[in-house]
């Protein structure tokens, strides 16, 4: 196929410096720039234009146009009044340059989030078809309108149906405004055949007032972020359930999440709350990442490796990682560690409960009021339970929880086994427990539980943050080494920790419950200690300090299409 020949253009850019509305918009800095600087880097980098040309009575704004990369044309004074259209401003500046074109665009400086690629194709569509003599941009907004007809309100539609079943009702945004030359006059700029250019929603948004100024600052804040997250029985899905209470406070960014796609459960999880998401086998997911060109990748998969993460980064990628003591650590450009500390001092490494990501329902639970007597014990211990805790201290208290009247709930995780499960209730159908225990699997609310308990026991995991944010006694077994690194669950915090599970004595763990149970004031100064740290702002600290770091690493240019 032929290449087109390509059209000789004029971009008009009328920018005036008496605006009212916002004192001056059109050089007031938005996101870091001028706002005129959009639209004319948009119209250079579309690559349409033999030239692009600011008309405007302002010297200012003429020297922002200039630095921009932009010509100036310096309009009369009677070219530059509120009453003045725009229809005779556009042809005053094409006859100012006093050379041929054969398409005018006239493209506003109020319309800043207009793309280079939008422009393109819609110069493209006016070049493809030359029957078509003014292109205007616009947006389908159809909606159930009401209009009035000889003093009465009447509907502007014949069927009342649900939008999206309504016609198209395209709606002028004035982003752009593409003419055949011999259509401009000094009254107009239609020709005959007049077509229309459907943009996004986002391009279509022009300042006017404040309110447009606030949205437009949010749109050019918004980055493309990806997440990085494995979730599996055997690991637990902790990581999951953070990643999506992230990727919920990020609602103002492009969040698109990244799955190992042998990890179906976890799959299901971000299939089921509604998140972009690609689910590739595990050795591809690194060049997919980098195929999705991210601003920033989050990885939560615990260890990360310095090649996949400098992988990252020579992309130009911002690097986060979670709870992650990998080789990878030391080359991110921020990681998060709320349940470990650092060995090495980096200034990057963010450590501690302050880094805690809350769920909603805990956030939104109060604390639980310390009863004189421990009437309800909850055991849980997550995930696959793999040294299955949960059987031993059951067999450990059986002889003396019923003793003191105390109910438990036994709450097993997603991974805990079938035969464990069996054997578990084999123990119980004749041990002195039987009747005294509930055994919960599947739980919508751990926030309820955890509210109804006098006492926990639990491990070290992330579990133990959501328990302190409600103030619950509790004591923690470990279930493997790496959870005794987790710095939070100690004495100071309010905790009894027990240490590792399989190092643990029943006797030890029976005398701790025993003196628990029968000292109130000393589950008193546990809920004292826990309530002490801030958990309900964790995650917004976090999001913070994400975002915080990347624009200070980063710079805060737009990126432009």
């Amino acid at each position: 196929m032929a290449t087109q020949k390509p059209l000789q253009a004029l971009a008009v850019i009328p920018a005036r410096g008496g605006s009212k509305g916002i004192p001056r918009k059109n050089i007031r800095e938005l996101h870091g720039k001028p706002l005129l600087w959009y639209t004319v880097t948009a119209a250079l980098e579309s690559g349409c234009f033999e030239d692009v040309v600011v008309s405007t009575d302002h010297d200012e704004i003429a020297h922002i146009a200039e630095e921009s990369g932009a010509l100036v044309h310096h309009r009369a004074a009677d070219l530059a009044g509120d009453e003045v259209t725009l229809d005779a401003v556009i042809y005053d500046a094409v006859q100012g340059k006093g050379r041929q074109y054969e398409v005018v665009a006239t493209l506003q400086p109020t319309a800043p989030l207009l793309r280079a690629e939008t422009l393109r194709k819609a110069f493209d569509h006016i070049r493809d078809n030359p029957h078509i003599d003014t292109l205007i941009s616009v947006v389908n907004d159809p909606r159930l309108s009401w209009i009035e007809q000889e003093g009465r309100i009447v509907p502007n539609y014949t069927e009342r149906v649900n939008r999206q079943y309504l016609p198209p009702l395209y709606r002028e945004t004035g982003a752009f405004f593409l003419s055949r030359t011999r259509c401009v006059t000094p009254t107009s700029r239609f020709g005959n055949e007049v077509a229309v250019f459907e943009i996004s929603p986002e391009e279509a948004i022009d300042i006017d007032t404040m309110q447009d100024w606030w949205i437009v600052e949010k749109y050019l804040e918004r980055r493309r972020i990806a997440i990085r997250v494995d979730g599996s029985r055997p690991i637990g899905f902790g990581h999951i359930y953070r990643m999506l209470l992230l990727a919920n406070r990020m609602l103002d960014h492009q969040v698109h999440f990244f799955l190992d796609e042998s990890q179906e459960e976890a799959v299901s999880m971000i299939r089921n709350a509604f998140y972009p998401h690609t689910a590739t086998p595990r050795g591809e997911l690194i060049s997919q990442l980098i195929t999705h060109q991210p601003d920033i990748v989050i990885l939560d998969i615990l260890d990360t490796s310095a090649e996949e993460v400098m992988q990252l980064r020579e992309k130009g990628i911002f690097v986060v990682s979670f709870e992650d003591l990998g080789a990878g650590m030391a080359h991110t450009h921020l990681t998060i560690n709320a349940l470990y500390e650092s060995t090495i001092p980096y200034l990057h490494v963010h450590s501690g409960q302050d880094y805690y990501c809350l769920r909603e329902e805990f956030t939104h639970t109060s604390p639980i009021t310390i009863k004189e007597k421990v009437d309800h014990l909850v055991i849980t211990f997550g995930g696959s339970d793999p040294t299955n805790q949960t059987l031993r201290c059951v067999r450990a208290l059986a002889d003396f929880l019923p003793e003191c009247a105390t109910r438990v709930t036994l709450i097993l995780g997603l991974g805990y086994p079938a035969e464990a499960e069996e054997e578990l209730r084999r123990f119980l159908e004749s041990s002195p427990l039987s009747g005294w225990v509930t055994i919960k699997r599947h739980v919508l609310s751990m926030a309820s539980e955890f509210k109804a308990a006098d006492l926990v026991i639990t491990s070290c995991g992330r579990t133990m943050y959501e328990i302190a944010s409600l103030g619950v006694p509790a004591i923690l077994i470990a279930q493997n080494r790496r959870e005794m690194q987790h710095t939070f669950g100690h004495s100071e915090n309010g905790f009894a920790n027990l240490g590792l599970g399989t190092e643990l004595s029943d006797e030890v763990l029976l005398r701790t419950v025993r003196e628990l149970c029968e000292q109130w004031e000393l589950r008193r100064e546990m809920q004292h200690r826990m309530l002490s740290t801030d958990f309900r702002n964790g995650l917004d600290r976090v999001y913070r300090l994400i975002m915080d770091t990347y624009w200070k690493t980063t710079g805060r240019n737009r990126k432009r299409g």
